[in-house]
């Protein structure tokens, strides 16, 4: 390996046994082209090849990333239906693109233009990197021979804190009079009075400020208890069936919703004992769904999701929460069991890793994401 310069610019040359020939790069600056030759060893001492540095099959053929995205679509396992429409999105943007052209610098150019085009916000670009990236993880592990190195993903590749806005992209943006987006980190928890009033709105009592009171719905009342009790997501609630649930031992058996490519993952859930009466009345000698909300087709669970959805933004705003979400009403459920402590009340009920199973992650670190701790909760430990 070696920096040359010739004539005003300077050339990185790089030798390696895992490249297919001798690999040349000329840069305006000798830092530039030793950060390049930095960057590049870094990866190559791995045994990662970037991909626009291999012959592969995607050169010759040029393949569009189109063409991927559909290929994608129709895989084994495929990707999750959460991730169709994002997909497709992709595809409208980018799918013209044939995959030779998707090197480290493209990547660059393409968050920089979700950035100054369409100013999305940090999460947003970072769900359109990394569902093109598995789109190509998927290419290159269907077309790799197995007796070649495969070449890396150009997507895997880009820096941490990528999506986050510069302050030069700021003053781009500013120009056009607009802001750079932040990450919106929910954090929304009851406050004092706020799970009264829910309680209340749910039994038909009316809201002094309100023309009338809510129709009254012990289905619905009994889902938001569940949500709230459990930490479900709303359709792993709505779902439920009836044989799902074991009074004996007062446990109940959530089909998750984030199993990898749509596959249902099973869990279960200890149920806390305000919530057993109810289930226990609604089971007794019943099988099947639990809720009416859902007739037992498919193709209509997002047509449910959306109108329980609205009925909850509705309940909320009705109870003078108008900035309270149903999912927030899983970060409390998170915090609850966080808090919990045991009958002899000397220490916590559970662990970070049994709190993780029962919301159904794989991950400690979505436990650091929910837990919405509050300090006064904390300071009140000492009196």
């Amino acid at each position: 390996m070696a920096i040359i310069q010739r004539g005003d610019r300077w050339q990185v040359r790089i030798d390696s046994k895992l490249l297919p020939r001798k690999h040349f790069a000329t840069f305006n600056s000798k830092v530039e082209a030793q950060q390049y030759q930095t960057h590049l060893m870094s990866m190559i001492e791995r045994g990662v090849v970037p991909v626009d540095l291999v012959e592969t099959p995607d050169h010759r053929t040029g393949l569009k990333l189109a063409t991927l995205i559909d290929n994608y679509k129709l895989s084994s396992p495929g990707p999750a239906p959460s991730d169709l429409a994002n997909l497709d999105r992709i595809k409208a943007e980018v799918g013209q693109v044939t995959l030779d052209r998707v090197t480290i610098t493209w990547c660059d150019k393409w968050v920089s233009k979700l950035k100054l085009e369409q100013n999305l916000a940090p999460g947003s670009i970072r769900k359109r990197v990394e569902g093109l990236a598995r789109v190509v993880d998927w290419h290159i592990r269907k077309t790799t021979p197995i007796d070649q190195t495969a070449p890396a993903n150009p997507l895997r590749l880009m820096p941490k804190g990528y999506s986050t806005y510069t302050a030069k992209e700021g003053e781009v943006l500013a120009q056009a009079d607009k802001a750079p987006k932040k990450d919106q980190h929910r954090e929304r928890r009851f406050a004092p009075g706020e799970e009264d009033r829910i309680n209340a709105s749910l039994a038909g009592i009316k809201n002094p400020s309100k023309q009338r009171p809510l129709p009254q719905d012990d289905d619905f009342k009994l889902l938001y208890e569940i949500i709230l009790n459990t930490g479900v997501r709303l359709r792993e609630g709505y779902w439920i069936r009836c044989e799902d649930y074991d009074d004996a031992r007062g446990l109940l058996e959530i089909r998750g919703t984030k199993g990898h490519g749509g596959v249902i993952k099973r869990r279960t859930v200890p149920v806390v004992p305000s919530l057993r009466p109810a289930l226990r009345k609604r089971c007794k000698g019943k099988k099947g769904l639990l809720f009416k909300f859902w007739d037992g087709e498919p193709d209509n669970l997002d047509k449910v999701t959306n109108a329980l959805s609205k009925r909850f933004t509705t309940l909320f705003a009705y109870a003078d929460m108008p900035d309270f979400t149903e999912h927030d009403l899983r970060h409390e459920a998170t915090c609850r069991w966080a808090t919990m402590r045991n009958k002899q009340d000397n220490g916590w009920m559970w662990s970070e890793l049994e709190i993780c199973k029962i919301m159904g992650w794989k991950k400690t670190d979505m436990f650091l994401r929910y837990a919405s701790l509050r300090g006064e909760d904390l300071a009140d430990r000492f009196l």
